[in-house]
């Protein structure tokens, strides 16, 4: 079994059934300085004096987790602080096999699925805290609610809820036929705000472990390649959402006649992560999102990154073969375009996601806490930061405004 936690993500290498539209580029690294034409600033991170990442670390609390259904059946899972006696409840165990129909589940060995062991107890009594922010989390295309887990369940334990939903019109259930029948589509900023709504009334609930623990006020929203998109769309649909997280961002889909739809740029703080070596989202498509928001904007790039860095795609089954091999044995036939897309950031000359997830985390909850008010002043959230990871090269930039 493999366990989430980050002493445990030593290695990786397989395939995740998550890919997304495309685009291409690099990007620098900054202090968060102007210069005199109110550009802001460039600098090398690596001379940059070191600073401690705070949050790169798991935070105080457990983590509990729920899964509840919109109206239209589809999953929604929820991540939450967890009071301190959850730490020594059984954890969750995710079972990606269970995404594929029983047909191919029975072509699979029982000793073959790989358990992936995700640092949250099912069930658990909530911290008495609260109410927390909420982030909604969009998964990516052909992936699911639990891709990010490392990710979530970080946030979670610094103190957010998270509310992840199974986008069934491009998630890996939705594609194989095994999501929610019969679901009406719906575009993905209707789904993650009915998300939200969901959780709400669910926290209304008697004896329902989510209530009391939702602070409305400070909704963010954070998404990977389809879902980085999904939450750039639904921070300017959506009026509650007061900050985003865009992880390997593209510049949105062509229409039949190669055209890009233009879509309105939010007007909340945002943050957006590239991996260097994204071979699915150029990397300058990503640098050019950036460019093009709004400040106070934030941009980290880790170095020899792919895209599948944000994600925990690349360590699930990882000692059998990974999830490319779980689709063979169940005689799945991927084709070489999505093997291409679906292993990218697994390959042995990429980073290994688990040495950049320090730097992703610690970004994410930096950014969070303080564009959503818990911490009154930046904390790590500058390239003197970046400079303390020893596991990755992480350049940072940003405009202040």
């Amino acid at each position: 079994m493999i366990t989430l936690r980050r002493a445990l993500l030593a290695s990786c290498c397989s395939l995740a059934l998550v890919l997304a539209a495309c685009s291409s580029g690099s990007s620098g690294g900054s202090d968060g300085t102007k210069d005199a034409n109110g550009t802001a600033a460039t600098t090398s991170t690596t001379a940059a004096a070191k600073a401690d990442p705070a949050y790169e670390e798991m935070g105080p609390d457990p983590v509990g987790t729920r899964t509840i259904a919109l109206d239209d059946g589809r999953r929604v899972v929820v991540w939450y602080p967890a009071e301190a006696a959850a730490a020594d409840a059984p954890k969750e165990t995710f079972d990606i096999a269970s995404l594929l129909s029983p047909e191919l589940q029975a072509k699979i060995s029982p000793d073959l699925r790989p358990q992936y062991e995700i640092d949250a107890h099912p069930g658990a009594k909530p911290a008495a805290d609260g109410p927390y922010p909420v982030v909604l989390f969009s998964h990516g295309f052909a992936g699911f609610p639990e891709q990010s887990a490392d990710l979530v369940t970080h946030l979670a334990s610094w103190g957010f809820v998270v509310i992840a939903p199974d986008h069934v019109e491009r998630s890996l259930s939705g594609l194989l036929g095994t999501a929610a029948k019969g679901v009406t589509p719906r575009e993905d900023p209707e789904v993650l705000s009915a998300s939200l709504d969901a959780v709400i009334a669910d926290a209304k609930a008697d004896g329902s472990p989510l209530g009391g623990l939702l602070d409305l006020d400070k909704v963010a929203v954070a998404g990977h390649s389809a879902g980085a998109s999904a939450a750039y769309l639904t921070a300017s649909s959506d009026d509650r959402v007061k900050a985003f997280i865009a992880y390997s961002v593209g510049t949105g889909r062509p229409d039949a006649n190669g055209k890009v739809a233009e879509r309105p740029v939010p007007d909340v703080p945002g943050m957006v992560m590239i991996g260097s070596a994204d071979g699915i989202i150029e990397p300058s498509a990503s640098q050019k999102v950036y460019e093009g928001m709004e400040p106070p904007k934030y941009l980290v790039e880790i170095a020899d990154a792919g895209h599948l860095v944000f994600s925990d795609i690349c360590l699930i089954g990882k000692d059998r073969g990974g999830l490319v091999q779980l689709t063979k044995d169940a005689g799945l036939d991927l084709g070489q375009d999505l093997l291409r897309l679906a292993s990218d950031g697994c390959q042995a000359d990429a980073l290994d996601p688990a040495k950049a997830f320090p730097a992703i985390d610690h970004y994410s909850v930096a950014f969070l806490r303080y564009e959503l008010g818990l911490d009154p002043e930046p904390v790590g959230l500058d390239a003197a930061t970046a400079a303390s990871f020893t596991t990755a090269d992480v350049t940072f930039e940003s405009d202040p405004g």
